[in-house]
């Protein structure tokens, strides 16, 4: 959308095309809008997908191609040049209008900062420029090009950023990479004006359904000066219910207070695991014990949900490790929950440590990557039980009574059959998230098509 706001401020056209709405004629559709310049976007996990949809676009239609996100940013080596003619590497708004520029006016392509240009058989790669640091100079984000597809404009829940950019260093996630990969680029973490966030909403707010607002910055309450002041500002300018994703070691009673003063209905933070020894010492969360129960308390003494996220099959897991993350959940007695079987990006600290300790084969990296969710890579004695727990995790935390029996159902060859609870998973994010109508009501069918896929696939 930010890419998309850039282009038309720049004078060009954009358009999107979810391929999943238009499965048999997406490539007819390509056709007939007759663009310069198609662009994908796309994360670690959805890459086979964009290869494959790439190389049919490129074998019918023979347009120029660009990857941009997360994926092509970590993993450039990852991309096959055959049927892809620039990747960019990091933020795209000013790069890609420049690519645009460049194609419109005739002029050369090839020494674009953040852009990898395919040239003549060889790869050209260029350096990246300087983060934004000045969000206001930026238009603002075209969502109609999401709008158009009346199941999204009509959620009832839109989601917005007021930041990005995390500073902490987590073993499992992609965020040290980018940090090293930025450095001395300028400010990593980066937080938009108070005025600009407010006008993102407004804009939305003014033209579309929007019941409620979700945040979906990494850490939300990171900045508490410029969290205090903007809460003021939502509550007189936009005044509806949102929720937001936190560090739970980032508030205090003054903050949860202000949050709920100010609309705040649900916060969602990561536990990963109620094991100190795998939460501090393997995945490096510096996240105490007691901040998770003495400020989850808080939030519950002013009736906000909390919703968390947490992790299992994870290297030198043992089964009692596991069953403290539901211990520490049923402890703060969170409103929703899940758990997913850790998925080891390789380049991540944790794939280092799990291939050095002979858990994963010495030859992993991102080609012999694929993502397979619910299932469990790491080497364990426990792979089963932990794949039947993500399953079970759900209803064993809302219902403590169940664990006595979750300790013996876990054991069970049937992983297919517990994946059907996710089903009430998805119930529970359209109650987080009050998606009480159509749109809300197509998206849990969109998830029961998934899992039946994933059951009998």
């Amino acid at each position: 959308m930010s890419i998309a706001g850039a282009l038309r401020s720049g004078g060009h056209e954009v358009d999107l095309i979810l391929t999943d709405e238009h499965p048999k004629n997406y490539l007819d559709l390509i056709d007939q809008y007759n663009p310069d310049l198609i662009g994908f976007s796309f994360m670690t996990g959805n890459r086979r997908w964009a290869f494959k949809i790439t190389k049919e676009i490129k074998k019918k239609l023979n347009k120029p191609i660009v990857f941009g996100g997360v994926h092509p940013t970590l993993f450039p080596e990852d991309i096959d040049f055959s049927y892809v003619d620039y990747i960019c590497i990091g933020e795209g708004e000013y790069p890609v209008l420049d690519l645009m520029n460049a194609i419109e006016n005739g002029n050369n392509c090839s020494k674009i900062q953040n852009l990898w240009v395919s040239k003549n058989g060889s790869v050209i790669k260029n350096p990246l420029r300087d983060l934004i640091q000045d969000f206001d100079s930026l238009p603002l984000p075209y969502r109609e090009i999401y709008y158009k597809y009346k199941f999204i404009r009509d959620l009832p829940i839109k989601r917005f950023v007021s930041g990005i950019g995390c500073p902490y260093r987590c073993t499992f996630c992609h965020n040290p990479m980018q940090i090293k990969m930025y450095k001395g680029k300028g400010k990593f973490v980066r937080k938009k004006s108070m005025d600009r966030v407010i006008k993102e909403v407004s804009h939305v707010k003014d033209r579309f359904v929007l019941k409620r607002v979700h945040f979906s910055d990494d850490t939300f309450t990171l900045d508490e000066k410029w969290l205090m002041k903007f809460l003021e500002a939502y509550q007189k300018e936009i005044n509806l219910p949102f929720s937001c994703n936190i560090r739970i070691d980032q508030v205090n009673e003054d903050i949860v207070r202000e949050m709920y003063e100010s609309g705040c209905w649900g916060i969602a933070f990561g536990i990963e695991s109620g094991s100190e020894r795998i939460r501090n010492g393997l995945l490096k969360k510096n996240l105490k014990e007691e901040d998770i129960i003495t400020n989850s308390k808080i939030i519950k003494k002013y009736g906000i949900k909390i919703r968390t996220t947490n992790l299992m099959g994870l290297p030198e897991e043992t089964l009692e490790d596991a069953f403290k993350t539901i211990e520490i959940n049923q402890k703060i007695h969170v409103d929703y929950t899940g758990a997913n079987v850790l998925v080891p990006y390789p380049k991540t600290e944790i794939v280092d440590y799990a291939i050095e300790h002979g858990l994963l084969p010495t030859d992993y990296s991102i080609h012999s990557f694929d993502q397979v969710l619910r299932k469990a890579l790491i080497k364990s004695p426990y792979m089963r039980e932990f794949e039947n727990l993500c399953a079970l995790f759900n209803l064993t935390v809302k219902f403590p009574f169940l664990t006595p029996l979750t300790r013996r159902f876990i054991r069970f060859p049937f992983p297919k059959l517990f994946s059907f609870l996710r089903l009430w998973e998805a119930l529970e994010n359209m109650l987080y998230h009050q998606l009480f109508n159509f749109a809300g009501f197509r998206y849990f069918l969109h998830i029961i098509r998934n899992v039946v896929r994933d059951v009998w696939s």
